[in-house]
């Protein structure tokens, strides 16, 4: 038998699952919006995408929220694939943290 994967949750205790509900935020639907692209122009698939999140440690799947590990598998994706440079993409946003803003221009 190989190691269960970290998104493999089948039987386990859920506990209390949260019921309250929140507006999708707008880098959120922009992150989606993306991906989806980025699946219809085939740069990407779903199958390879999975992989990506599948692979995080489970500390940081754990600490991430959905929409994080969306966007880490994502970027990390693409950066296997050529499409980000990982240092360009590095010194980018570490000039937008240190900026403190949001704005990319």
């Amino acid at each position: 038998m190989t190691e269960k994967l970290i998104t493999d949750i089948g039987g386990d205790s859920a506990g209390v699952v949260p019921q309250e509900g929140r507006d999708q935020l707008f880098w959120e639907k922009q992150m989606i919006a993306t991906f989806n692209l980025l699946q219809v122009k085939g740069i990407v698939v779903t199958d390879e995408f999975r992989r990506t999140v599948e692979e995080m440690s489970a500390e940081y799947y754990a600490d991430s929220t959905f929409y994080g590990r969306r966007l880490d598998g994502m970027v990390q994706l693409l950066i296997e694939k050529g499409v980000l440079d990982a240092d360009g993409f590095d010194k980018r946003a570490e000039k937008i943290l240190t900026a403190g803003t949001r704005d990319h221009v």
